[in-house]
């Protein structure tokens, strides 16, 4: 550490005392590793090998070893591909799938994520893997400030992640921002915080800013930074007796209320009528949730259906009716007649939840990155 400060020491002088130490603080963060919780979601590794692999084997093997699918819309005839992988992640796997097959990743095909046909003139952007997520870089846009005579430029990034993460929220703001051009390390940029919900998204484009820079300066050497994710560990299945017998039930009964990995959920109220169903869920957790502010839920991923001999009716609406880190309380409505026709005791309930809900530190790192 202190071979590193006396080393950064020309950077207080040019840059004034306080910005000298933000750049400090902004190496030592990013050379640090992020402190993770052991209760993290981790990515599923995959082996891949051999000589002349059929793509749609290929991916195949992929979905089997990682349980991510990726649909093969290259067309005839199918490429076959040399494959030397051992225990990487899902995107890093499918991006090596990719370049062997000539193709690219399209996170926004019509049946989720594709290998697709590369366009004329296309180029590979800078790619960044780590576990569960993957960051591109697909431009870098420059301002001139006449009066100033500097330029701002700001970096158009995605960030994706594995679709099972199912995450909540998604820091868009990086935090420990480091660039460096030829003449070295840069003055790092305020970073703050800023959240975006992604529920539902399996990626996110945002724009980041990147430190200032002179005009002489054509390219950067390096852009790195952390960034995190709100998301559930994993998603906990609870399975309930039938909405006539949870309805007759007793407050205190066994079969109203289940415990999995200290997370409890209770049926709390149930209604029944001929033509209205409804079923209040209590959910208790235990320490180690993430705190949100007041108009951030930690609940939407939550899903309720019914089930019959493999056949599901799904909630049709949800109100949540409290909210806290450790406690939410929720009523789903069911309102489908024909299926709600055959009786409430053929259909027995089912609750998906997260186990908990963690922030989820990655890294990013872009090199040899060109400026207009």
């Amino acid at each position: 550490m202190e071979n590193l400060v006396v080393a950064l020491r020309p950077y207080v002088v040019a840059f004034g005392f306080s910005m000298g130490l933000a750049v400090i603080a902004a190496v030592v963060a990013a050379d640090s590793p992020p402190t993770v919780d052991a209760k993290q979601p981790a990515p599923k590794p995959a082996t891949l090998e051999g000589q002349n692999v059929p793509l749609a084997t290929a991916l195949a093997d992929l979905a089997h070893q990682t349980s991510e699918s990726t649909s093969d819309q290259l067309g005839d005839p199918d490429p076959v591909v040399d494959l030397d992988l051992k225990q990487v992640p899902f995107w890093q796997a499918l991006d090596a799938i990719a370049e062997k097959a000539n193709a690219r990743v399209d996170l926004h095909a019509r049946d989720g994520v594709a290998l697709v046909k590369r366009p004329a003139g296309w180029k590979p952007p800078p790619i960044s893997h780590d576990g569960l997520f993957r960051t591109s870089l697909s431009a870098v846009t420059a301002k001139l400030d006449l009066e100033a005579d500097a330029r701002t430029y700001t970096a158009a990034v995605e960030v994706a992640w594995e679709p099972h993460l199912l995450p909540i929220l998604l820091e868009t703001r990086p935090q420990s921002l480091v660039a460096r051009d030829d003449g070295g390390l840069l003055p790092a940029v305020g970073a703050g915080s800023s959240l975006a919900p992604v529920d539902g998204r399996i990626s996110l484009p945002f724009d980041v800013t990147l430190p200032p820079l002179s005009r002489s300066v054509r390219s950067l050497s390096v852009v790195e930074g952390q960034l995190y994710a709100v998301a559930p560990t994993k998603m906990l299945t609870f399975t309930f007796d039938s909405i006539e017998a949870l309805a007759k039930a007793a407050p205190g009964d066994p079969r109203l209320s289940h415990t999995r990995e200290e997370v409890v959920c209770t049926v709390s109220r149930v209604v029944a009528a001929e033509d209205r169903w409804s079923v209040e869920i209590t959910l208790d957790y235990p320490e180690g949730n993430v705190k949100l502010d007041s108009y951030q839920s930690w609940v939407v991923n939550n899903e309720m259906y019914l089930e019959h001999a493999g056949e599901r009716f799904a909630s049709s609406s949800y109100l949540l009716e409290e909210s806290t880190p450790r406690r939410a309380v929720l009523t789903y409505n069911f309102s489908d007649p024909e299926k709600m026709k055959r009786g409430s005791r053929d259909w027995k309930l089912v609750y998906r939840t997260p186990a908990l809900v963690v922030k989820v530190p990655f890294t990013f790192s872009f090199k040899d990155v060109p400026l207009p």
